[in-house]
């Protein structure tokens, strides 16, 4: 007998409450090198502040190790912001670069307020310490 999936259940059910919170979500594709390596643990989300013109830490994204499923890897990851929301945790597939498995790109879920929309950069982290911004900016 198969069990039920709880926590996909459970993801499902958060997508049907946010849009009734004012929380909007985006897709984001994010390419890391090195991950294959064991060298990411997570994800810094930087949102350029109208103020000062800087870019800010936002959200970070910790990142489980990959992990074969069914329908290829998959990583977990969380959702913690700066701005003191709830976490969620999701699933994320992972495809790895034909030419180097160590570099993966990731189809993430992005979780904002409305009032969150912005310019946004990444960085990367480990027990190590962290990458430099991205060099690419995106609009969520």
């Amino acid at each position: 007998m198969r069990r039920p999936r709880w926590t996909h259940a459970c993801a499902v059910m958060v997508f049907a409450l946010l849009p009734l919170s004012g929380c909007e979500t985006s897709s984001v594709t994010i390419q890391l090198s090195g991950f294959g390596q064991g060298s990411v643990d997570g994800i810094w989300f930087w949102k350029l502040s109208t103020q000062t013109g800087q870019y800010e830490r936002s959200c970070r994204l910790a990142i489980s190790n990959a992990h074969a499923g069914p329908q290829g890897e998959t990583v977990s990851y969380m959702q913690d912001c700066v701005s003191g929301e709830p976490g969620v945790r999701m699933q994320a597939s992972l495809v790895r670069s034909p030419t180097d498995p160590d570099t993966v790109t990731l189809q993430l879920w992005y979780f904002r307020f409305q009032d969150e929309t912005g310019t946004y950069k990444a960085s990367a982290y480990n027990t190590a310490g962290e990458s430099a911004l991205s060099p690419t900016t995106i609009t969520l």
